[in-house]
């Protein structure tokens, strides 16, 4: 079964977000962060997507600090919470694999902080807003990407959008990194 686009409120955060006016003062700690995506794509094998900070910010690939509207913070926190109650899948980083002809599909790496401080990781490689859903592999029930998992994938790519490799801030995401450690 494949579906049509997966619709939510919460589309376009990013667009409705605004620039912090002094992203210098903007400090990352691990006690603020909610949620951190990784990418790792044949192109990009250590790429840097998003990361959220208590109160209300987002951190760009570009590295942009940006403030974000607080229902689209805590809408976005609250779908990847509901994320970490998914069945492990038994693969490599919690992987979901979605089903593709072809091979070395992306995969996002979402960081989800949980109460106890400890990093949650959920996987999704090759999906594609709009795509299809089918698993290459059962999980624990599920014969397609949760619904919940699809859009919270793709409302965190937009964190993406308008990336161009060489030109991102060095510095907030090497902080952000560092906070992360060794995952």
């Amino acid at each position: 079964m494949t579906p049509g686009p997966i619709s939510s409120s919460l589309e376009d955060w990013s667009t409705r977000a605004e620039l912090h006016p002094s992203p210098s003062a903007f400090t990352p700690t691990k006690d603020s962060l909610v949620l951190a995506v990784l990418l790792n794509a044949p192109v990009d094998t250590d790429g840097f997507t998003l990361a959220l900070f208590e109160p209300d910010i987002a951190v760009d690939a570009m590295g942009r600090v940006l403030i974000l509207r607080p229902t689209d913070f805590s809408g976005l926190s609250a779908l990847a919470r509901l994320c970490t109650s998914l069945p492990d899948t038994g693969f490599f980083r919690n992987t979901w694999r979605v089903n593709q002809p072809t091979t070395s599909q992306p995969t996002d790496r979402i960081l989800v902080l949980g109460e106890d401080g400890v990093l949650e990781e959920i996987g999704v490689q090759g999906y594609v807003k709009g795509g299809t859903r089918v698993l290459m592999t059962r999980v624990g029930g599920f014969d397609e990407l949760p619904v919940e998992l699809a859009e919270l994938d793709g409302l965190v790519k937009e964190g993406r959008a308008g990336f161009r490799r060489g030109e991102e801030d060095e510095g907030i995401i090497g902080g952000i990194r560092d906070i992360l450690g060794d995952v």
